[in-house]
């Protein structure tokens, strides 16, 4: 059902960005894009819930956070005294004697309760203090100020690449984690008067750093449950290598590569976010519209080289040559940009990628349509076509390009950027024509009344920021695992297959009917509520939308959105992307459906 609500209230940059993101190159994803700084000409203007902060060189900076000159992120969330970032001193640490080798500074600390350790340890195995914090693992999130608030505690972690160049884009994922938590903890708790404790750990040095954070996560610490990793290879590799085989319960919120939903798995690997099947036959069918109105004679196709455009473009290729028997279909891959130490080797990579596809035979004279399989550095394959393989000088016309949701975010970005970009000079009078010949496709995963509710307590809690959209997919995925976590019994541990094994309980449609709005947040205490009765059951609507999770694997289901660059200016200096177009699925199970226009 198309609702009119829906789509006013949305201001598309858009969403679902995260199925794998390139090294260096910026994005966002359904941004609101308001300022994320407060203006002030004094600190009395800057009050905040966790109480006055500061106004410096015009801005405020919230209580504990780092000055707003040093140079640090205003992504990073509002810090509290329940918040640790950075390692205290640590009695089971080494240190290098004069010699250079490195000897104990003091012995094992023995313990029975957390609060016996330093703030960033536990009271781990075998009544020790043990590190919670790692390199990659360094935000530890207590549940209240008061020692003893750090004993009667479960764990969970999450695991994203919340350093450069992903902390624009990734930073509001971890802080929806925070939300989540803290939501939850102001309002009740597990059985057993059990709160929660967040470890945050950051990934963006890649895969080894991924493993890393996921062995501490699952083998000393012991969490029952990890929210991400955020790319799709990041969670084939954990899941796979550490927290199936540990036992632990795994949720993204943004990784779609359909290889996802057959991992055997023991029913531990969930998401937030469809996978790419839907994506993918709503591509097919796009396609086949588009050649009703005007042949798709010659249809370039190019995937990012990974889980995610492999996915995609193994799904597809059968059906488009099936579905166009007319067309001559060139396919090929391009190298994750991640692969790549410097821009210059990304574009000679790149080039010659495009440079072959010029070449072909069988798809020549020129390409009527083009579709990029991949993320951000999409922008870099569409400006080098519009060079290596047209140029408008021989009179054919410029192809139709569609990009996957990886994009979408990006294309209003696209057009900003030439002209300012170097080397994009030549292509500012084709702004306006480029713009009508941009579009994508995306998941559905937005429910805006919830948005509202969410957004507001998101922007007390973070220094005013705006939430991106993907934040909703972030807190939808905390806030269900702890749910999940409500039904084991007080005297009973919290185990990765306990969550696994509630979740469909949080989706049952005979289940007291859970909706993630208000202000009050009265829905946390009344889903908690109705899961530790004994078969009690819920059915949520969340901030994303309605969690209709497929229990056989974990995924959710979702409509398309169809996408288009509007001008807004007539030369291109406005771009404005936005659906125009809903692919509508047919009745589950099925995945396939019918593009239809929204109204309006």
């Amino acid at each position: 059902m198309i609702r009119d609500t829906l789509l006013s209230n949305l201001r598309p940059c858009a969403f679902g960005l995260l199925a794998g993101l390139p090294a260096g190159i910026a994005a966002c994803s359904l941004a609101l894009d308001l300022d994320d700084k407060i203006a002030c000409s004094a600190d009395a203007d800057c009050l905040y819930t966790l109480g006055p902060g500061t106004c410096e060189d015009g801005f405020c900076v919230p209580p504990g956070s780092a000055s707003a000159t040093d140079g640090s992120s205003s992504g990073e969330p509002t810090t509290s005294a329940t918040t640790l970032t950075t390692s205290a001193t640590d009695p089971t640490t080494t240190s290098p004697d004069s010699s250079g080798s490195e000897s104990s500074t003091t012995g094992t600390v023995g313990c029975t309760l957390n609060s016996e350790c330093e703030t960033d340890q536990f009271c781990g195995a075998g009544g020790s203090c043990t590190d919670l914090l790692t390199p990659e693992c360094q935000i530890i999130h207590w549940p209240g100020d008061a020692p003893t608030d750090r004993d009667n505690v479960v764990f969970i972690g999450s695991i994203m690449p919340t350093g450069e160049p992903f902390t624009n884009l990734v930073q509001p994922l971890e802080n929806a984690v925070q939300l989540a938590v803290d939501d939850f903890n102001d309002t009740t708790t597990l059985q057993g008067d059990r709160h929660i404790a967040w470890i945050g750990c950051n990934d963006a040095a890649g895969p080894t750093a991924s493993e890393a954070a996921a062995t501490h996560l699952v083998d000393t610490v012991g969490v029952p449950a990890i929210v991400g990793p955020i790319f799709s290879e990041a969670v084939l590799d954990v899941a796979n290598d550490i927290s199936v085989p540990g036992g632990a319960f795994l949720i993204t919120p943004t990784a779609t590569a359909m290889s996802i939903a057959s991992l055997d798995d023991q029913d531990l690997v969930w998401r937030t976010i469809p996978g790419d099947v839907y994506q993918s036959n709503a591509l097919v069918d796009r396609m086949i519209d588009l050649d009703a109105i005007s042949p798709v004679s010659n249809l370039l196709v190019l995937a990012k080289d990974d889980a995610y455009g492999n996915g995609i473009l193994a799904a597809i290729l059968d059906d488009l040559t099936m579905s166009l028997p007319m067309a001559a279909i060139y396919t090929d891959t391009y190298p994750d940009p991640t692969t790549f130490a410097t821009q210059d080797e990304l574009l000679a990579a790149y080039g010659a990628v495009l440079a072959q596809a010029a070449t072909d035979e069988a798809a020549m004279p020129y390409y009527t349509h083009v579709l990029f399989i991949g993320t951000s550095e999409i922008q870099v394959l569409l400006y080098s076509f519009l060079g290596v393989v047209w140029d408008g000088a021989g009179g054919d016309p410029m192809p139709l390009f569609t990009v996957t949701h990886g994009a979408v975010p990006e294309l209003e970005r696209f057009i900003d950027e030439i002209g300012p970009q170097t080397g994009t000079a030549a292509l500012v009078p084709l702004k306006p024509l480029i713009e009508s010949r941009l579009q994508g496709t995306s998941p559905v995963v937005l429910n805006p009344v919830n948005f509202d509710a969410f957004s507001i307590r998101y922007r007390i809690a973070f220094n005013d920021e705006e939430p991106l959209s993907s934040s909703a997919l972030s807190y939808d995925a905390t806030l269900a695992t702890l749910f999940a976590m409500c039904t084991v019994a007080a005297d009973a541990d919290v185990t990765g297959a306990a969550i696994a094994a509630a979740m469909p309980k949080l989706v049952d449609p005979d289940g007291e009917f859970i909706s993630f709005s208000g202000s009050d947040l009265s829905f946390i205490g009344d889903a908690r509520n109705a899961l530790a009765t004994e078969g009690g059951s819920v059915d949520l609507q969340g901030v994303s939308g309605e969690l209709q999770w497929d229990l056989a694997t974990g995924d959710v289901r979702a409509d398309v959105w169809g996408w288009d660059v509007l001008d807004m200016s007539g030369d291109g200096s406005m771009p404005n992307a936005a659906p125009t177009r809903i692919y509508l699925l047919d009745a589950e199970p099925a995945t396939d459906g019918t593009w239809m226009p929204i109204p309006g």
